[in-house]
């Protein structure tokens, strides 16, 4: 007799305080999960992420930005973007002293380099490329590696 009086709560607006209840937690983990995401993909760890090093922009005027394998694992291109065109026309004609590329995974890496024209001036914020041999198999795709000029070094380049 008690319940009849009181009554029951009604069934739709009990299913809709769960739908919005349901709703909003749903939108709080889209949320929580799209920036949890969004921190991995842009961490300094992430394979798509190239290292960058200021003593080496200062000395040779170019930022690395690439090495990828290709011509079927037999040649390796080094990308770079040049930010003083003074520096890296230098750093270009250097063919003594190519940048080389070693491998984070084993022993080994190559320094034999095929360099464009010499004597040509580089424009500032253009992409230039150096070719490598792959000798012996030096680098392979998914590794990281190391690229040494001198005495400074980039580490930790994802290879393409």
């Amino acid at each position: 007799m008690l319940e009849a009086t009181i009554g029951r709560p009604n069934g739709r607006a009990g299913g809709i305080n769960r739908l919005v209840v349901l709703s909003a937690v749903l939108a709080t983990a889209l949320v929580v999960g799209l920036l949890v995401g969004l921190k991995l993909w842009s961490s300094p760890g992430d394979p798509g992420s190239f290292p960058s090093s200021v003593q080496i922009e200062q000395q040779y005027g170019v930022r690395f930005s690439r090495i990828a394998v290709v011509g079927d694992g037999g040649l390796i291109t080094l990308t770079y973007v040049v930010l003083d065109s003074e520096k890296a026309t230098r750093f270009q004609s250097d063919v003594g002293h190519p940048p080389e590329l070693r491998s984070e995974a084993r022993d080994g890496g190559t320094k034999r380099v095929s360099v464009m024209k010499q004597g040509h001036s580089l424009r500032a914020g253009q992409t230039y490329y150096l070719v490598y041999q792959n000798t012996k198999g030096a680098l392979r795709h998914g590794e990281r590696a190391t690229i040494q000029l001198g005495d400074l070094a980039l580490r930790h380049a994802p290879v393409l």
